[in-house]
């Protein structure tokens, strides 16, 4: 186990409202940048005793294009990693292909200054945009996460599905490590495993669960990965 990720989840009226349905209407009105900050902060402080732990354990955060708009928005990130005491070096933003490619955003300058203090940079849902490999050679990236939409075509890892092979080895040609999303059976762990895929990530190892279930969430996990190792 080497990374967390951290989801928001809204409550109301005693019923949990999905994400793809009040995230859409955050970023619509704008309160996504609010939002963004406190999951943030909360997930550095939640966390941080477990990132103590090992200096190669790191916690993930979603970031919408939105909070980018704010001019100093890497500024926040520092202050936020440096308030709740965790290392820079310990935080991995993940944003959408579409955010890296508009033309009219102060991106690329402050994923550049996150980077240079440490913080780690991923592409989430890659494979389903527009990203050449020659532009990913330009962005200041560290990983690219494989849409869970291709994870879902491995049904008994007997497929044969190039296309993981292609991806996967063209990131890794370029510096980039891998994390496959939407593993949910150990023969999609085994399959990406063998193709080489650096990280896996999904039901199969934990479902999402709030903090205070910490213990409960790595021992799940723990027993997917012997489960796994075991079918290998």
């Amino acid at each position: 186990m080497v990374q967390f990720e951290a989801f928001a989840r809204w409550e109301r009226h005693g019923k949990l409202v999905p994400p793809n349905q009040f995230l859409p209407v955050a970023e619509q009105s704008g309160l996504i940048r609010e939002i963004g900050d406190e999951v943030m902060r909360r997930a550095c402080a939640e966390i941080r005793p477990w990132l103590a732990g090992d200096a190669a354990y790191s916690v993930a955060v979603n970031v919408s294009g939105l909070q980018f708009q704010q001019r100093d928005f890497a500024g926040d990130v520092l202050g936020i990693a440096a308030s709740t005491g965790v290392n820079p070096r310990q935080l991995m933003l993940e944003l959408t292909e579409s955010v890296f490619f508009d033309a009219d955003s102060d991106v690329i300058r402050q994923l550049h200054q996150l980077r240079e203090a440490g913080v780690r940079i991923a592409m989430d849902d890659f494979g389903t945009g527009y990203s050449s490999l020659g532009r990913l050679r330009e962005l200041p990236l560290d990983q690219v996460k494989i849409d869970r939409s291709f994870v879902a075509m491995i049904k008994t890892g007997k497929e044969h599905l190039p296309f993981f092979r292609t991806m996967i080895n063209a990131a890794q040609a370029l510096g980039l490590k891998v994390t496959a999303e939407g593993i949910e059976t150990p023969a999609q762990a085994k399959y990406l495993m063998d193709l080489g895929c650096d990280a896996l990530q999904g039901y199969l190892f934990a479902k999402p669960a709030p903090a205070s279930d910490l213990a409960g969430t790595m021992g799940s996990a723990l027993d997917a990965i012997d489960t796994v190792e075991a079918a290998g």
